[in-house]
């Protein structure tokens, strides 16, 4: 049922598809006109790359329409998705609009038309945590994150404008998240409890490993900081539960012992397979870049490419890191394989954006409640056959 507060009939319409796909309360009207990006973004107090624009398009020779969902500050360059389409674009006129759509331009929503169109959506879209889009109306907005954009519309990622990518390889990518797939990431935080409070037995260690790894999704969840600021700061919060509080120096050499976290046993060689088998390797990780340097270069690891945290200002599961990788490799999701132990920070977030994926069983297997794709035990066991 449309909310009480949405008046317009249009919006009251959105608000209801909104509703249907478990996105409550999401729509909001305006008293100025939000019928361009400057002008919602304005209205809206955000940055106009995290206002969607909802283009109509007729696919020739096809006939078929398309809804394109682009960045506010991005102009989708036309001959370029006809290269990557193989068919042209055509602007649809106001009236074809509406009568495609369901709304007028100014308006166009998402979701909520009177028939499913299939829908791209700009890779700069998805970099952001939070957007707004129209909902039905010039002076109607509704509240998104990617991850439910690319949910509710089951669309596309794509690069609306060509890309210039720095790092090609024609042997193909891998792409891995670091600790807790080749770094034992338990191990290196369970070994540093186990020094900043001496003695600690094994359930000890366990319930303050626990304690930590939500206040780091909590810390992680807010606004962008340094991973090793969020480090120092999860674990000095857990030993102030814990009433043995740790000075600002104790609580800094947990974030400065990850360079010296051990490497599982299978990992220098399954990378180094892969490199042989003509691979370039690429790691994406929740960290700063200087601690992820100096572990590649204590374990001589064969990287070609990193995106970190620190580089995209978001943390996994957010969806940029891999658009990152994706713009600088130049290839498209579906041809990509990621290879993470953390299924809710990894491989479902890459399996959103339509890479294919192996889960390691690091720490045990997945829940029977979970999916994923190939599922391994080494990094050795990846193959040619595995992607």
């Amino acid at each position: 049922m449309p909310s009480d507060t949405v008046r317009h009939p249009s919006a009251r319409r959105v608000d209801s598809a909104l509703e249907s796909h478990g996105l409550i309360g999401r729509v909001r009207e305006l008293p100025a006109s939000t019928r361009t990006a400057e002008d919602a973004a304005r209205a809206l107090g955000c940055e106009v790359r995290q206002i969607v624009k909802s283009l109509v398009f007729r696919r020739e020779p096809s006939g078929g329409p398309i809804l394109a969902l682009v960045a506010g500050d991005h102009r989708l360059d036309e001959e370029w998705m006809h290269r990557l389409t193989g068919e042209r674009w055509t602007r649809e006129t106001p009236e074809q609009v509406r009568a495609t759509a369901g709304y007028a331009i100014g308006g166009v929503p998402p979701v909520g038309h009177p028939a499913p169109l299939p829908t791209y959506i700009d890779y700069d879209l998805l970099e952001q945590r939070e957007i707004w889009a129209a909902a039905g109306h010039p002076n109607a907005v509704c509240r998104i994150t990617s991850a439910e954009l690319l949910r509710i519309t089951r669309g596309r990622p794509v690069s609306v404008v060509p890309l210039h990518p720095a790092h090609e390889a024609s042997g193909g990518w891998v792409s891995f998240d670091c600790y807790g797939t080749i770094v034992d990431w338990r191990r290196g935080i369970l070994d540093q409890v186990g020094k900043l409070w001496d003695p600690l037995d094994e359930a000890e260690k366990a319930r303050i490993f626990t304690e930590y790894l939500e206040e780091e999704r909590v810390l992680e969840g807010g606004p962008f900081r340094s991973y090793r600021g969020i480090m120092s700061e999860a674990i000095r919060r857990v030993s102030q539960r814990l009433d043995r509080p740790l000075t600002v120096d104790e609580a800094d050499r947990l974030p400065a012992s990850l360079p010296s976290w051990p490497i599982f046993p299978d990992s220098k060689r399954g990378l180094d397979r892969l490199r042989q088998q003509g691979r370039r390797i690429a790691i994406l990780s929740n960290i700063d870049r200087d601690l992820l340097d100096r572990t590649i270069s204590e374990n001589a690891l064969p990287v070609d490419l990193c995106v970190t945290a620190e580089e995209v200002r978001s943390y996994k599961p957010a969806f940029a890191h891999w658009i990152r990788f994706l713009k600088e490799t130049g290839m498209s999701p579906e041809r990509g394989l990621h290879v993470a132990g953390s299924f809710g920070h990894d491989i479902e977030p890459a399996s959103a954006l339509g890479f294919r994926t192996v889960y390691v069983e690091r720490y045990g297997p997945l829940s029977p409640s979970l999916r994923a794709g190939t599922i391994i035990r080494s990094l050795e066991e990846i193959s040619p056959s595995s992607d």
